[in-house]
C-alpha cells in the first residue's frame, strides 16, 4: 500500500511544502533542497515534541507567579512556528535564527529552573543545532560566545543578585558544576560534530567526484553512440548506388561537417603520374578547386594550427583559408587506383573519439571509392565485351551474306525495323538487346543446310523442305551453349512460327510465340517484300501494306501489325543512324 495515500502522509507532505521555498520544491537534484528538507523535518519534530514541554513550563511558571518567563517561553515557541513557515526569509537565516533562539531559551530555562530542570538538555540540543547550521570553518566563534555568556551569568551569581528570576543563591556550588558541564559538553559536541561533518564532507566530495566521472562517462558514451550512428548513416548513404556518385560523396562529407563543426572540407584524388591532386567533392561547394599540390606526409595525418602552417612549404587552398581560431586536418587513404586525400578546417581540437570517427570515415570513403573504381572498370570491360559481341554478330551476318544465304544488308535492315517496333512497344533494354542478337543470327542454322538445297533455283521437293525446315533447330543447337546468346534463342528458333499456329518448327500459336519472335517475323517479312529476290521483284509499299493487313491474325500478331501499319513511316526509317544497332 502506498503510504502517501494515507491522510497523515498527505498532511505531512503538504506541511513540508509550505515550509520550503517554491523554487526549490521538488528539485531533488539540488543539495539546497535536501538541506531544507532536513531542516523542516527537524523543526517539525522539535515543535511537535516541544508543545508538551512548553505547556508544562508555562503552567509551572504561572503557578510560581513567574509571568515574564512564561511569556518568553510562549513567544519563543510562536516565533519558531513563524520561522518554520516564513518562506520569504532566506533558508540560511531561518536556520541561524532558530538555532540561536533555541540557545537563548535554553539559557533562560537554566537560569530559572536550576540544575534539576531541562535546561541542560535543551542547551545540548542548541549546541548541536548551532554547530550544524553555523559556518563549519569557524566553530571557535561559538565557543567564545558561549564562554562569554556563562562568564556574564557567573558575574551575576558572584554579585549575589537577588532577583526572583535568578535563583543563584539557593544553587550554591551547583552553579559552577552547571558552568563546567556546559563548557565540557560544548567542547565534546564541537569535536564530535566536527568529525562527523568532515567525514560527511569527504564522503560528499568523493560522491561528487564519482558523479562527475559518471557524468563525463555518460557524455562520452552518448558522444560515441552519436558518432557511431552518424558513421552508420554515412556508410549507408555512401554505399547506396541508387544515388549519384558525387551526391553520395557530398552527403558523406556533410555528415563529417555536421559532427566536427567544419567550416570547410574537401576530398581529392591524386592525379596519375603527377604530384598534384584533383578535388572531386567539397563543402561549401563554392570552395571546390580543380587541382592542388599534395602536401608532405610524415605521419598518417597532418594536424596543424595557424603557426604550424606558416612553416609549410607546400600549401593547399584549404590551408590558405584557415582562420586564426581553426585547426587544419589532412589524411591520405588508399583505393584500388590513385591515393585519396581528405582535408578539414574546424574549430577546437580533435580528441580520440573524433580521430577514431575520422579514421572509420576514411575507411568507408576508401571502400566506396574503390567500389566505384571497380564498377567503372567493370562497366568499361562490359562495354568493350558488348562491342566485341556486336562485331562478332555482324561478322556472322556478313558470312551469311557472303554465302548467299542472306541478301546484302538484310540482317541490318531487319534489326533496325525490329528495334524500332520494340522501342515503340516499350520493351526493356535487355529485351531489345536479345532481339537484336537473335535478329542478326536468325538464319545461322542455314549454315548446316547443304548448298544444293540453299542455292537450288527450282522449287524444293518434300525431302528438301523437311531438311530446310530444320534450320531453326540447327541454329538453336548452335548457340544455346553460348551464355550471352542463350537469351536470343527464342528469335532464332521461332522466327518461322505463325500467329494461327501453322508455322514451324514448334507450331506455336498466338501469345505462346515469344514476343521478340513475333516482332522479328513482321520485320523479316516486310524487308523480304521490299527487297528484290531472284524469283521476283520488290513489291510496292501499297501492295505490301495490303498484303500484310490480309495476313493479320494469320501470320502476324494483330496488335503488332496494327501498330506497324499506323506508324510505318517512322518504324521503317532507320537509315543514316550509325549508332542504331548499338545498345
Amino acid at each position: 500500500m502506498d503510504l502517501r495515500n494515507l491522510s497523515y502522509y498527505r498532511l505531512y507532505f503538504l506541511t513540508r511544502n509550505l515550509m520550503i521555498s517554491k523554487k526549490d520544491q521538488g528539485n531533488t537534484s539540488s543539495l539546497l533542497y535536501w538541506q531544507q528538507v532536513i531542516f523542516v523535518n527537524l523543526l517539525g519534530t522539535l515543535l511537535t515534541l516541544g508543545l508538551v514541554v512548553v505547556i508544562t513550563s508555562i503552567r509551572q511558571f504561572l503557578i510560581e507567579d513567574m509571568t515574564v518567563p512564561a511569556v518568553i517561553v510562549a513567544s519563543f515557541y510562536l516565533s519558531f512556528h513563524f520561522l518554520a513557515f516564513a518562506r520569504f526569509i532566506p533558508y540560511k537565516i531561518r536556520e541561524l535564527l532558530f538555532a540561536w533562539g533555541f540557545y537563548s531559551i535554553s539559557i533562560m530555562i537554566i537560569v530559572t529552573t536550576g540544575p534539576r530542570g531541562a535546561g541542560l538538555v535543551y542547551l545540548g540540543t542548541a549546541y548541536v543545532l548551532i554547530l550544524l547550521f553555523s559556518k563549519r570553518n569557524h566553530p571557535g566563534y561559538f565557543l567564545l560566545i558561549n564562554i562569554t555568556v556563562f562568564a556574564l551569568l557567573s558575574l551575576l551569581y558572584v554579585s549575589g543578585s537577588d532577583s526572583k528570576y535568578l535563583l543563584f543563591r539557593e544553587w550554591k556550588y551547583y552553579w559552577w558544576l552547571i558552568v563546567l558541564n556546559a563548557i565540557i559538553v560544548h567542547v565534546f559536541l564541537s569535536l564530535m560534530i566536527s568529525m562527523i561533518l568532515k567525514g560527511m564532507d569527504r564522503r560528499y566530495s568523493k560522491s561528487q567526484h564519482i558523479n562527475r566521472n559518471l557524468v563525463d562517462l555518460q557524455k562520452r558514451s552518448y558522444k560515441q553512440i552519436r558518432l557511431l550512428n552518424s558513421l552508420r548513416q554515412a556508410g549507408m548513404v555512401i554505399m547506396d548506388f541508387r544515388l549519384d556518385y558525387e551526391e553520395r560523396l557530398n552527403m558523406a562529407l556533410g555528415t563529417l561537417q555536421k559532427e566536427l563543426d567544419c567550416s570547410g572540407i574537401s576530398l581529392s584524388m591524386a592525379d596519375k603520374g603527377s604530384d598534384t591532386a584533383s578535388c572531386i567533392a567539397a563543402l561549401p561547394a563554392g570552395q571546390r578547386e580543380h587541382h592542388l599540390i599534395i602536401p608532405d606526409f610524415d605521419e598518417p595525418f597532418l594536424l596543424l594550427d595557424n603557426d604550424d602552417l606558416k612553416m609549410m612549404k607546400v600549401r593547399t587552398p584549404e590551408m590558405d583559408m584557415l582562420e586564426e581560431d581553426e585547426i587544419y586536418f589532412c589524411a591520405e587513404f588508399y583505393t584500388s587506383g590513385p591515393t585519396g586525400f581528405l582535408e578539414l578546417r574546424m574549430k577546437g581540437t580533435l580528441d580520440e573519439s573524433y580521430l577514431n570517427f575520422l579514421q572509420m570515415n576514411l575507411f568507408q570513403l576508401s571502400a566506396a571509392m574503390t567500389n566505384e573504381q571497380l564498377i567503372h572498370e567493370i562497366k568499361q570491360s562490359r562495354d568493350i565485351l558488348e562491342a566485341s559481341y556486336d562485331e562478332i554478330l555482324q561478322a556472322w551476318a556478313r558470312i551469311l551474306e557472303l554465302r548467299d544465304i542472306e541478301t546484302q544488308g538484310h540482317s541490318r535492315r531487319v534489326v533496325g525495323i525490329a528495334l524500332n517496333i520494340a522501342r515503340k512497344m516499350n520493351l526493356s533494354e535487355e529485351e531489345q538487346l536479345q532481339l537484336r542478337r537473335g535478329a542478326f543470327l536468325h538464319d545461322i542454322g542455314k549454315l548446316g543446310i547443304p548448298d544444293r538445297i540453299l542455292k537450288k533455283e527450282g522449287p524444293l521437293d518434300d525431302d528438301e523442305w523437311t531438311l530446310m525446315r530444320r534450320h531453326p533447330e540447327i541454329g538453336r543447337d548452335s548457340v544455346i551453349n553460348i551464355p550471352f546468346l542463350r537469351p536470343a534463342v527464342p528469335v532464332i528458333y521461332h522466327h518461322h512460327e505463325r500467329w494461327d499456329g501453322t508455322g514451324y518448327p514448334a507450331g506455336l500459336a498466338g501469345e505462346d510465340i515469344p514476343m521478340a519472335a513475333r516482332i522479328f517475323i513482321l520485320s523479316d517479312i516486310y524487308d523480304a517484300l521490299i527487297s528484290d529476290r531472284p524469283y521476283r521483284k520488290a513489291m510496292e509499299r501499297s501492295e505490301i501494306i495490303k498484303y500484310m493487313i490480309s495476313e493479320r491474325g494469320k501470320i502476324f500478331d494483330p496488335e503488332i501489325i496494327d501498330l506497324f501499319i499506323e506508324n510505318i513511316d517512322s518504324l521503317t526509317n532507320y537509315s543514316g543512324r550509325e549508332d542504331f544497332l548499338r545498345s
